[in-house]
């Protein structure tokens, strides 16, 4: 009778000594496991906030940037607007310093939205000057950073039908033209409509002239200059 009571102890002693067993070894595997790459985890964490606080840097970095961008910017406008305005045309010296001011901030300032805009503003500068190669140059550049922001596209392409045709290259006038038709702004394909007009009519298409003076005149009937694109129809109508 004793015996078989100390039997019965011992087998539950194994028993219960048997959970606490499992229990130390995985206590044990998880220590080992956290020492071993405790240094891992460590450098790993380390290398998240490096990366965390230079984000933080370069956003805080570019939106001092934009702002230092945006007053030199600013600056260069207002000059811009005040030798184009209607009563007076800035002479070559003038045009020449206003390049630069565009070009500090396209130099300084390349990845914001006034280094982007500079590039339109330098294009139009060397149209004004005659210097169309140029001009395209600055023009094409601008495209290729500006986006999809449609207006200043349209305006970019517009300066490009000019600039080639300064330099009578009237093929790729057109096509620049044609491409702003495409693109469905009204405000800006009626003159893109003009222009196209006045090439087909210097080419001899008056059919095509015609077709192109007409949609001037039903986008923008209005304008001041529809009583001469209205004697132009007439003429090419005889």
């Amino acid at each position: 009778m004793e015996v078989s009571e100390m039997a019965r102890r011992k087998k539950i002693t194994k028993k219960k000594l048997k959970e606490p067993d499992e229990f130390i070894s995985l206590t044990a595997k998880a220590y080992l496991f956290i020492t071993r790459y405790l240094k891992q985890l460590a450098t790993g964490g380390i290398i998240l906030l490096v990366l965390i606080l230079a984000f933080l840097f370069l956003q805080r970095w570019e939106k001092g940037n934009e702002l230092d961008a945006d007053q030199k910017f600013s600056l260069a406008v207002q000059l811009y607007q005040k030798i184009t305005s209607p009563y007076r045309e800035g002479t070559p010296a003038e045009y020449k310093s206003l390049l630069e001011g565009f070009s500090e901030v396209v130099s300084r300032f390349p990845r914001t939205s006034p280094g982007k805009l500079s590039l339109l503003y330098r294009g139009d500068i060397h149209l004004r000057l005659g210097e169309f190669e140029a001009a395209i140059k600055e023009y094409q550049a601008f495209l290729q950073k500006a986006g999809n922001v449609r207006l200043y596209r349209l305006l970019a392409m517009e300066g490009m039908g000019y600039a080639y045709e300064g330099m009578k290259d009237y093929e790729k006038a057109l096509h620049a033209y044609q491409k702003i038709v495409e693109m469905g702004e009204s405000f800006e394909s009626a003159d893109a409509h003009l222009n196209m007009g006045r090439y087909y009519e210097r080419m001899g298409e008056n059919k095509e002239a015609l077709e192109n003076y007409r949609a001037f005149l039903k986008i923008s009937e209005k304008s001041p200059v529809a009583n001469a694109v209205l004697r132009k129809i007439s003429l090419l109508e005889k």
